[in-house]
C-alpha cells in the first residue's frame, strides 16, 4: 500500500498557520479598508453636524438681534441697541465661520451668499427702524410698525436657513445610509475572515494534539528548561521574585531567599510577605504589590529602604512587573531588586564633596570680593603717599630715597596690577554672563579700537578674516580677544613691524576632542597669528599656568595671567586653547568653541 503522507505532521502544522495568517492579513486589510470608510464617513458627518450648529448659531443670534431691536422700539433704552449690535456682530461671525465650513460645497456656497445678503439687508432695515425710533420718538415708530405688520423681515431669512438647513439633512442621510452599509461589509468580512482564521486554528491544534509523542518530549524539555532557569537566577546576585495575584511567592532566587533567611524554595513557596516581615512592614509590601497588580503599571528601578536579616538598614533599586500568562490574562507580579547600598554611600559622599566644593568657592568668591575692596584699599593709599612724599620731600630725602620711592611706587604699581588680574580669573566663573548670540567679527573690531594707540605706538598691522556668529558670553569674548591680542602686540621684535591675523573657520566635529561638542556638531576654530618672538615648543603648555612667565619683568611686562584667563574662559565654553610656535618664529593660538551650546547656562545665583 502506498504511502500517503504527502506532508509530515511540522509541515502540515506550518501550513495551517501560514493559511491562518493569510487569512488574518486578508481579514484585517478588508477591515482596514472598511474602518477608513466609516471614519471619512464620520468625519463628513462630523462636519455636516458643525455646519448644523453653525446655522442654528447663527439663527439663535438673529433671533437676539430681533428681541433686541423689539425692546429697542417699546423701551427706548440704549442697553437694547448694544444688546441687539452685540448680536449682530454675532451673526456676523456665524457667517463667517459657516463660509469657512460650506467652502467645498458649491451649491451651499451659493445658498449662504444668498443667505448673507438677505441677513444683512434684514439687519440693515432692523437698524433703520432703530434710527428712526431714537429720531421721531415711541409714537411715530408705533405707528410705523404697526403700518407693517404683516411684513416680517426675518421670514425670509428663516425660509433661508430651513432651505439650508433640509440641503445639510439630506446630506446626513445619505452619508448614515452609506456608513450602514459600510458597516455591514465591515461585520461580514470580520465574521468571515474570523471564521477562516478560526477553522485554520482548529485544523493546526488537531494536528498538534496527533503528536503525543512530540508532547511529551515538549514536556520533558519544559521541565529541563525549568531547572535551567532556576539554576540561573540563582546564580544572579539581585533579588528575584514572582509572587501569583493573592501575593503569594511562586518562585525566587538564591539571592532572596537568604534575604528572607529562608532554606530552600519549599520554605518560601506558596507563602506571603506576612510569614516573613512584621505586620506593619509586611501589610506596606502587600498593599505596595497589590497596587502594581491593580493598575497593572510597571515600576522601574525604584529606590526603597530596607531591612536584612541582619537587621542593618539596606537600599534597593527595585523593579516590579505584571505578570501575565499564556493567554495574557494577569497571573502576579515579577520583581527584580538590587542591592544599592554601596552606591548610596558613594552618592552621599558626594553629596559632601559638593557641599564642600560649593563651600569653596564661595570662599574663592569672598577672596575676590576682599581683593576688590580690602586689598586694593590700602595699595591706593601706599600709591597715593608716596606720590606726595616724593612730591612734597623729594628734594630733602636725597637721591637714595627718590630711588626707594619709586621701587615702593614700581612695586605697588605691579601689586595692583596682580590683584586686577586675578579677579579678571575669579570672575570669569563668579561673574559670568548667561550664553548668547555673540558676532565675533564685531567683537574683534571693538577690541582693536581699545589697543588703537598700542597699535599707533608699535605701527602694528592687524587684519581680521572671516569670524561667525556663536552662542557665548559676550564679555569673555572679548576678554578672550583682548588678552590675545594684547600679547601680539606685546612680544613682537624690537626690529621689526607687529603684524597680527585674526580668522576663523567652522568645522564638524569627527570625535570627541571638543568637551562641549559631540561628533557631527559645528565648531568654531579660531587662529591668532603673529610675527613675534615666539617660545620653544616645549613651553606650549607651561604658558597657560598660573603665574608662569617665560620672560623677565625688565624684558616685558604682565603678571603671566592673561593667558589662564584664556584657557579658563574656554573651558567654560567647552571648548580648548592650544598654541604652536618656535623661537623667533612667531606664535599661533588656536581657540576651539562649539557653535551652539548644548545647554545656554545662566550667572550664577540667578534662576529661571
Amino acid at each position: 500500500m502506498p504511502d500517503r503522507r504527502f506532508f509530515s505532521i511540522r509541515q502540515k502544522v506550518l501550513l495551517a498557520f501560514a493559511l491562518a495568517i493569510l487569512a488574518v492579513s486578508v481579514t484585517a486589510a478588508l477591515a482596514f479598508r472598511g474602518t477608513r470608510g466609516l471614519i471619512r464617513q464620520a468625519d463628513r458627518a462630523a462636519h455636516s453636524q458643525l455646519v448644523m450648529d453653525g446655522k442654528e448659531k447663527l439663527l439663535a443670534h438673529l433671533t437676539e438681534a430681533e428681541c433686541a431691536f423689539r425692546g429697542f422700539l417699546i423701551a427706548g433704552e440704549e442697553r437694547f441697541a448694544e444688546a441687539f449690535e452685540e448680536a449682530v456682530t454675532a451673526a456676523a461671525n456665524d457667517l463667517a465661520e459657516l463660509k469657512m465650513l460650506v467652502a467645498g460645497d458649491s451649491a451651499q456656497s451659493k445658498r449662504l451668499g444668498a443667505l448673507k445678503e438677505r441677513v444683512y439687508a434684514g439687519l440693515a432695515g432692523l437698524r433703520e427702524e432703530m434710527e428712526f425710533r431714537r429720531e421721531r420718538g415711541t409714537a411715530a415708530a408705533a405707528n410705523r410698525f404697526a403700518d407693517k405688520t404683516g411684513e416680517d423681515p426675518m421670514r425670509p431669512i428663516r425660509g433661508d436657513l430651513a432651505e439650508f438647513e433640509e440641503q445639510e439633512n439630506r446630506l446626513l442621510a445619505r452619508l448614515y445610509g452609506s456608513r450602514t452599509i459600510t458597516a455591514r461589509t465591515t461585520m461580514a468580512t470580520l465574521l468571515l475572515g474570523a471564521g477562516a482564521s478560526v477553522v485554520l486554528l482548529v485544523i493546526a491544534v488537531l494536528l498538534i494534539l496527533r503528536d503525543i509523542g512530540a508532547r511529551r518530549r515538549a514536556e520533558d524539555l519544559l521541565a529541563d528548561e525549568r531547572n535551567l532557569l532556576r539554576s540561573l537566577i540563582d546564580t544572579i546576585p539581585e533579588h528575584i521574585f514572582v509572587k501569583d495575584l493573592r501575593g503569594r511567592y511562586v518562585l525566587d532566587n538564591l539571592a532572596h531567599r537568604q534575604f528572607l533567611n529562608a532554606r530552600d524554595l519549599n520554605e518560601v513557596s506558596g507563602k506571603s510577605v506576612f510569614y516573613f516581615f512584621p505586620q506593619e512592614l509586611a501589610a506596606l509590601y502587600h498593599a505596595d504589590d497589590q497596587a502594581i497588580i491593580q493598575s497593572e503599571t510597571a515600576i522601574i528601578n525604584r529606590e526603597e529602604p530596607a531591612v536584612n536579616k541582619e537587621g542593618k538598614l539596606i537600599w534597593l533599586s527595585t523593579t516590579k512587573v505584571p505578570l501575565r500568562d499564556v493567554n495574557g490574562r494577569l497571573a502576579g507580579l515579577v520583581c527584580v531588586s538590587a542591592d544599592i547600598s554601596e552606591r548610596k554611600a558613594a552618592e552621599e559622599k558626594l553629596r559632601v564633596f559638593a557641599a564642600q566644593l560649593e563651600r569653596s568657592n564661595q570662599e574663592l568668591q569672598d577672596f575676590a570680593s576682599v581683593a576688590s575692596h580690602d586689598l586694593q584699599e590700602p595699595l591706593r593709599k601706599i600709591q597715593a603717599f608716596a606720590g606726595r612724599l616724593q612730591a612734597k620731600c623729594g628734594d630733602r630725602i636725597g637721591e637714595q630715597g627718590r630711588d626707594y620711592l619709586e621701587r615702593m611706587q614700581s612695586a605697588a604699581n605691579r601689586m595692583q596690577v596682580l590683584i586686577q588680574d586675578l579677579l579678571t580669573l575669579s570672575r570669569v566663573s563668579s561673574k559670568a554672563q548667561p550664553f548668547v548670540d555673540v558676532d565675533l567679527a564685531q567683537v574683534a573690531r571693538e577690541v582693536i579700537t581699545d589697543l588703537e594707540l598700542r597699535i599707533e605706538q608699535t605701527g602694528a598691522l592687524v587684519e581680521i578674516g572671516f569670524l561667525p556668529c556663536i552662542e557665548a558670553d559676550p564679555l569673555q569674548m572679548r576678554q578672550l580677544f583682548q588678552n590675545l591680542l594684547s600679547n601680539a602686540l606685546k612680544f613682537h621684535k624690537p626690529d621689526q613691524r607687529p603684524e597680527v591675523m585674526v580668522s576663523a573657520k567652522v568645522l564638524e566635529v569627527q570625535d570627541q576632542q571638543v568637551p562641549g561638542a559631540s561628533p557631527g556638531d559645528d565648531v568654531c576654530q579660531i587662529m591668532v597669528i603673529d610675527n613675534g618672538i615666539g617660545f620653544e615648543g616645549q613651553f606650549a603648555e607651561q604658558i597657560f599656568a598660573l603665574f608662569q612667565r617665560l620672560h623677565s619683568r625688565d624684558e616685558y611686562e604682565g603678571t603671566g595671567i592673561g593667558l589662564a584667563v584664556c584657557r579658563k574662559i574656554a573651558n567654560r565654553h567647552g571648548g580648548s586653547i592650544v598654541a604652536k610656535s618656535a623661537k623667533d618664529q612667531g606664535s599661533t593660538f588656536i581657540v576651539t568653541l562649539p557653535v551652539k551650546q548644548a545647554l545656554r547656562q545662566e550667572p550664577p545665583g540667578r534662576k529661571t
